[in-house]
């Protein structure tokens, strides 16, 4: 079929992206349908999520994001934005007068996810259609029906920010195809800018893309209307949504986990810098649209080195080191693919890498000299995705969508000669070894390869871990009387969902001296313990023998709390609460008699 035909058929293209998004839905609502109807969330991320909208619903002011029941009565400072509450409460609201709270809550959750998924099926066309053609653009979102990486950022009950990240990376992609060089950079750049105020972890990706673009501008000087609305919308619409998300009193308070004045000041100095020094130098040529970069460059990194202070190691940096090691080096989302198990190894990388090839292959081909600077710019920006997918995991998702333009091109290369072939079985068996370069189809093999490992791996985890716990007794936690629990973190996010009751703390680093505090509380000896938790305001201490969280509390300290209470050994100052029902935890009441526990 002709691209002229495509595009006579524009009804038919939509039909069949729709066809692909409700596939891709409808599977992951297979692989992730147990526990909906309770809002049983398999990452703390999304039940704190749902936290936070109902505290939002219930009258928290839209510029205050504090989880108050941790760490109370002083709360817990969050890093997340309002952006992403938005249609989790919009639906709640709708909803909530039709068939009570509860279900309002489930309808959203089970929406959101979808709902998302629909808007990067669209982004991804959008994106790539008019630089691949109608036909190819859909066997791109056909590719990303199948990329394990994006799909699990979108299972039912999956509300929190990283699906909006790569949605909105979609966009930022498709501005810099887009032909109209200044719609393109304006569309990008506004993109970026929702996608840093979502999250910070954006930030390389951000980078990314202005170097891609000023490299383009230095290749091409009509290019410069593109890298200048990339880089004045990123500053511009991140003054409005910092003023819009957090207020005219918060909104120059300097974060290094989210955009804040401390990054968005070094990018407009940049963006400013490149304008006087292109002004003076003119772009003439390469060297003179070389230096203009340059200058911006240098200008953006001097003020970032001397505002910046201690945000120049990361966010993660200044973190305590007994909380660095109990908490984020088990965060498997932040940390390297080489920490990551081997049946990880080929999930992440195959897809990226074939896209690679396809770049890589198409730029030698390309006689276009437009054309070769979008392959160029596309073999850039996935080579250098796939750097930060190495490095942080999270990062994987917005590095495989980069990926799949690549990947297309491959497929549909590959697929050229098949209809030419003579018998049926060879046409159909030629069409079914091409499935095996889908994303999915890559996963399948390497996890073939790999599976006796994987399978090692997996018991060797599962002794660490020893065992699991039972949700349903987190819900009987709620027939205690209302209390503070001294619980482990990856399990007080869930205390706060399911119960009234609140934590001192759960696994959010901004609350870092509570966790300090909860870490060494579980890991000291009874007599220290009791000095520890009796600082704090709690009224109960929770055990979870199969969390894992609990195993390194008590490979690492024998004696500790947590390996004396799961010994049997019980000090004098804490009393066993009998929990009908209660099999996988055990909660013990604070008496607060003891000379030591006395203040509060």
């Amino acid at each position: 079929m002709t691209q002229d035909q495509w595009g006579d058929r524009r009804r038919r293209v939509f039909w069949l992206v729709v066809a692909m998004w409700l596939e891709a839905a409808l599977i992951s609502l297979y692989l992730r349908h147990v526990g909906l109807l309770d809002l049983q969330f398999k990452d703390p991320d999304d039940a704190m999520r749902l936290v936070q909208v109902r505290d939002f619903l219930a009258g928290q002011s839209w510029f205050d994001v504090t989880q108050y029941r941790s760490n109370p009565p002083i709360g817990a400072p969050m890093h997340w934005s309002r952006l992403v509450d938005l249609p989790i409460a919009a639906l709640i609201l709708l909803f909530r007068p039709l068939v009570g709270n509860h279900m309002a809550e489930v309808i959203a959750c089970l929406s959101v996810p979808p709902l998302t998924l629909a808007a990067l099926f669209w982004a991804l066309y959008w994106a790539t259609w008019r630089f691949l053609g109608r036909p190819l653009a859909l066997v791109c979102c056909l590719l990303l029906a199948t990329t394990p990486m994006i799909l699990s950022q979108v299972l039912p009950l999956r509300i929190d920010h990283h699906a909006w990240q790569i949605v909105m990376a979609a966009f930022t992609l498709g501005g810099m195809l887009h032909p109209d060089v200044r719609k393109g950079g304006w569309i990008s750049g506004l993109a970026m800018a929702t996608s840093l105020h979502i999250s910070g972890e954006g930030l390389p990706l951000a980078a990314l893309f202005g170097g891609v673009m000023g490299l383009r501008y230095a290749l091409r000087a009509d290019e410069w209307p593109r890298f200048m609305g990339y880089m004045v919308a990123l500053v511009g619409l991140s003054v409005v949504l910092l003023l819009a998300v957090h207020g005219e009193t918060h909104w120059l308070s300097t974060y290094c986990d989210s955009m804040s004045p401390v990054y968005f000041t070094p990018l407009a100095a940049a963006t400013a810098a490149t304008m006087m020094v292109r002004q003076g130098a003119g772009d003439a040529n390469f060297i003179r649209r070389a230096a203009a970069l340059f200058g911006g460059g240098v200008a953006g990194a001097v003020l970032f080195v001397a505002t910046a202070g201690p945000c120049i190691t990361g966010p993660f940096a200044a973190l305590d080191p007994l909380v660095y090691r109990f908490w984020y080096l088990d965060v498997m989302e932040g940390q390297p693919i080489w920490r990551q198990g081997s049946d990880m190894w080929g999930i992440l990388l195959l897809p990226t890498l074939l896209g690679l090839v396809g770049f890589t292959l198409a730029l030698r081909g390309e006689t276009d000299a437009r054309r070769r600077l979008d392959w160029l710019s596309l073999l850039l920006l996935g080579a250098g995705s796939l750097c930060v997918a190495i490095t942080v995991l999270r990062a994987s998702g917005s590095a495989q969508l980069l990926a799949i333009p690549g990947s297309a091109w491959v497929i549909a290369r590959l697929y050229r000669p098949i209809p030419e072939l003579q018998r049926m079985l060879a046409r159909v068996s030629a069409t079914v070894l091409l499935c095996v370069l889908s994303p999915a189809g890559l996963a399948l093999a390497w996890l073939a390869i790999v599976q006796p490992q994987t399978e090692q791996n997996n018991k060797t985890d599962e002794e660490k871990k020893g065992g699991e716990y039972d949700i349903a007794d987190v819900d009987r936690l709620a027939h205690v009387p209302k209390g503070v629990m001294f619980a482990p973190m990856d399990v007080g996010t869930f205390v706060l969902q399911r119960t009234p009751h609140s934590v001192i703390s759960t696994a959010h680093h901004r609350n870092v001296a509570a966790m300090k505090t909860l870490i060494e509380g579980f890991l000291a000896p009874p007599d220290k313990a009791r000095l520890i938790i009796g600082a704090t305001p709690a009224d109960y201490v929770l055990i979870v023998p199969g969390l894992g969280e609990t195993g390194g509390y008590r490979k690492d300290s024998p004696h500790g709390l947590t390996a004396e209470l799961i010994a049997g050994r019980v000090p004098a100052w804490l009393h066993p609460v009998t929990v009908p029902g209660m099999k996988t935890m055990q909660l013990y009441r604070i008496d607060r008699s003891a000379p030591a526990l006395r203040p509060r």
